[in-house]
């Protein structure tokens, strides 16, 4: 089963023309909402119909790549050299927010990445190592042996298995995990520099094995498992794009890239609606991040020009004072970040990192995290709170039985 954000699917009808055709359905909803003035208020209701969280056990299992590692690890740390160090002003990972805003207790991150170094190559995560470098081949050398989807759910298997054997967890705290995969930025980054057939077969692969190891999470999961997939997002809007490809010491003067991964994206997101909606161990949440992208980009060029869109974009202004250049590197700073423990030089960066849509050449910004992570869970508990978390509802509707009789 799968739930979308953003894409509705079919025509929406108008419920005030379905009541007016119809005064049985009229009737309904009016003892219906006498129900609800009645009922709520004796029931001493706790939270918001679908738009707060309970309090009931919740756990945050993650697997991705820089995007998603919040650099703490449940097992199978990698060396220290090799942890990303993040600054104070970078702010939470978007999985922190969700976490936070879906009051979960425990968060448990097996997505791995690099330290930032700007004179070394991009390398970062992908789904399948193997994959990727049977597609490049020698000419491009082995890449990095970050570990991949596969690695990442064995090591959750690992864990997983002697996290049992001491039972720390509870049934109602399985009940009430939701799992989060997001992989595409470095797979996407990295086949677009191959013609296009060859990409294609590669980004079809990588859905092949995303989907298996979606197959393996259910196996070892019960009941069905509840998973977050964010959407590719088109990798030609980030600062590095500019500066590593298409950019005047860049590779890709031609901008074949580039028309390669908007390509490359537009399969990716395709493909996974269409598997995702074939998938039936779960239920499976897509977050479409690519245009949530485009809208902050978009508003903030119809800021600029004075304009606003039929959707309201650019009526209410623009929360980005950049969507085009990186906080880390701001030509013309005025402020440097601390020095790094090992005594590395700190690095010029924009005084108000929140202001910024990104926060280097290939990471999203503070703000922008944190609009992802809230927003996927307001989403979820306002639309799929009835599917996703039926337990904890019929849980508290138990426990509001006695104050409803005493009334």
């Amino acid at each position: 089963m799968v739930v979308s954000s953003t894409r509705i699917f079919g025509y929406r009808h108008n419920p005030i023309r379905i009541l007016a055709r119809s005064p049985s359905a009229f009737a309904v909803c009016v003892c219906s909402i006498l129900y609800l003035f009645w009922y709520l208020p004796t029931a001493n209701v706790k939270h918001e119909l679908k738009s707060a969280w309970s309090d009931t056990p919740r756990r945050l299992i993650v697997f991705g790549d820089s995007w998603s590692d919040n650099g703490r690890y449940p097992t199978d740390a990698p060396p220290k050299t090799l942890v990303p160090v993040k600054e104070e002003a970078q702010g939470p990972v978007w999985t922190e927010w969700l976490c936070l805003a879906i009051k979960c207790n425990h968060h448990d991150n097996f997505a791995r990445s690099l330290p930032s170094a700007p004179t070394t190559d991009l390398k970062g995560a992908v789904i399948d190592g193997a994959v990727l470098n049977r597609t490049l081949g020698a000419d491009h050398g082995e890449i990095t042996a970050l570990s991949d989807l596969k690695t990442q759910v064995r090591q959750w298997l690992r864990f997983e298995k002697k996290q049992y054997m001491t039972s720390r967890m509870r049934d109602k705290e399985r009940r009430g995990t939701i799992f989060t995969v997001w992989f595409s930025l470095w797979d996407i980054w990295y086949y677009s520099q191959l013609d296009g057939d060859a990409a294609s077969k590669a980004v079809t692969q990588s859905m092949d094995t995303l989907f298996a190891q979606l197959e393996i999470i259910a196996d070892n999961w019960s009941p069905g498992a509840k998973i977050i997939l964010p959407e590719a997002m088109d990798p030609t809007f980030l600062p590095g794009w500019s500066v590593k490809r298409t950019g005047p010491a860049g590779s890709d003067h031609r901008a074949d890239d580039q028309r390669n991964a908007i390509e490359l994206v537009n399969q990716w997101n395709r493909e996974l609606d269409q598997r995702a909606s074939d998938w039936r161990k779960g239920q499976i949440y897509i977050y479409n991040t690519n245009d949530w992208m485009l809208d902050q980009v978009r508003e903030a060029q119809l800021v600029v020009g004075d304009m606003a869109d039929h959707n309201g974009l650019g009526h209410s202004g623009t929360p980005w004072d950049s969507v085009h250049s990186a906080c880390v590197g701001v030509a013309g700073s005025d402020y440097v970040s601390p020095a790094k423990k090992d005594k590395t030089p700190g690095r010029p960066r924009c005084s108000y990192p929140d202001k910024f849509l990104f926060w280097d050449d290939m990471h999203l910004g503070p703000a922008a995290h944190q609009m992802i992570g809230q927003g996927i869970a307001q989403d979820i508990a306002e639309s799929h709170g009835d599917s996703w978390f039926a337990h904890e509802q019929a849980e508290e509707i138990k426990d509001l039985q006695p104050a409803a009789e005493a009334a």
